[in-house]
């Protein structure tokens, strides 16, 4: 999906082939999911006849400034959105269906016809994206609670421990959090932390100088990179995992990465590839218990019957503290034999584990399913169908089609 790379080169697109021309039609397609705030037809009257003075971008959101009293032009671009230009080249994002050079695009939702004949059309097949018309979105939400942008506003490394030292939560699931790093999102989160060696369910706060050092280089080595490449990721260094995370995708062998193989866990809700020979958690140093955080390591079996064990082994200690039996009922009893009370007791406490295990797993599969079906670039594997409704018309702008949906069918 967009992350802050893909956005930044889309800002570039747009400043570098856009910026002083007047916009002398706008064309909205009749969806209120992707458009927000405003009718489409209003929209248009919006923006034509407005010149685009600059292109502006903070973490993952992007908007147009206008001249005249006209609000910006706000885009997020969610997980499939994208611009483009007709007759120029634009890159594919990491498990992004193929476009073709056909105009207008498919899923198109708002194409620009500039003066001179510049054509500018936003796109989106999965339709978790947002147009929006927005006065001073510097100083507005959503912008305005956004946290530093590691290329825009990097903060010193003395700030950002402080930043660090505050947060109970894995150091994956911060750096992925808007309010604190604006434009981080699930591969370069990963990147970052590889690069980093720091594994991605150690707790923020338990990071040590060296480690959060090296997380502070890294945030801002690995978007610089990302950035500098044009968000082309046939440019990006070979040592990175990005380029071998996606090698099996759960089929056949492990990837490997210099012959250590990576793994995938559950961090916060969301996929995570590290490799675990370089990324480890240092001696004494907690993982941190966030919601939704889970290994390969324990299952919610295992841990159901530890829970259980755990109260097993509590229900003799308990037995003690009964009332003493006479002597003659002690010396026919066996040893090792809890009496009856207490045994009740053992099974009620493995009974309130399962069920306490069985909702935890229901919250946190809601929590994973809702949060990877917005933000997981894993759950947009190639050649995937798209799990969200594609609308979007073929036909020319013209022959602008009305709010009729197609449904295609979802992956097995």
């Amino acid at each position: 999906m967009p992350e802050l790379p893909e956005v930044e080169a889309a800002r570039v697109l747009v400043e570098s082939n856009c910026k002083g021309h007047k916009i002398q039609k706008a064309i909205a397609f009749d969806d209120t999911k992707v458009i927000e705030g405003i009718a489409p037809d209003e929209l248009e009257k919006v923006l034509t006849g407005r010149k685009l003075l600059h292109a502006r971008r903070k973490g993952k959101q992007m908007w147009m400034e206008l001249d005249g009293e006209a609000p910006a032009l706000m885009f997020h671009f969610g997980m499939t959105g994208f611009c483009a230009i007709q007759g120029v080249p634009i890159i594919e994002y990491v498990n992004a269906k193929s476009r073709t050079d056909e105009w207008p695009p498919k899923y198109w939702k708002l194409i620009l016809e500039f003066e001179g004949g510049l054509k500018l059309a936003y796109c989106d097949a999965r339709r978790f994206g947002k147009i929006r018309l927005q006065e001073d979105p510097e100083n507005n939400e959503p912008v305005s609670k956004l946290g530093f942008d590691p290329v825009l506003e990097m903060v010193d490394i003395e700030e950002f421990r402080q930043k660090l030292a505050a947060q109970r939560r894995a150091i994956k699931t911060v750096i992925l959090d808007q309010s604190f790093s604006a434009g981080v999102g699930n591969w370069v989160a990963d990147e970052i932390l590889y690069q980093a060696r720091i594994h991605p369910e150690q707790k923020a706060a338990s990071l040590s100088e060296e480690q959060s050092g090296a997380l502070h280089e890294q945030m801002q080595v690995v978007l610089k990179t990302a950035v500098e490449a044009g968000a082309d990721s046939s440019r990006y260094p070979d040592t990175w995992i990005f380029h071998q995370k996606w090698e099996s995708r759960g089929k056949g062998p492990k990837p490997q990465l210099d012959g250590k193989p990576i793994e995938y866990i559950k961090v916060g809700g969301r996929t995570s590839a590290f490799v675990p020979a370089l990324q480890k958690i240092p001696p004494g140093t907690a993982k941190a218990a966030a919601a939704g955080s889970s290994g390969k390591g324990k299952g919610s079996k295992q841990k159901v019957a530890e829970e259980g064990a755990a109260a097993k082994a509590a229900a003799p200690k308990q037995s003690r503290r009964v009332a003493s039996k006479p002597a003659a009922e002690e010396a026919t009893a066996p040893e090792d034999q809890p009496d009856e009370e207490v045994k009740e007791e053992g099974i009620a406490e493995v009974g309130k584990a399962k069920a306490r295990d069985a909702r935890k797993r229901r919250v946190a599969k809601r929590k994973a399913t809702k949060e990877e079906e917005v933000e997981d670039i894993g759950a947009d594997a190639e050649g995937e169908e798209a799990d969200g409704e594609e609308v979007g018309p073929k036909e020319a702008p013209g022959k602008r089609r009305g709010k009729g949906k197609r449904k295609t069918k979802r992956s097995a």
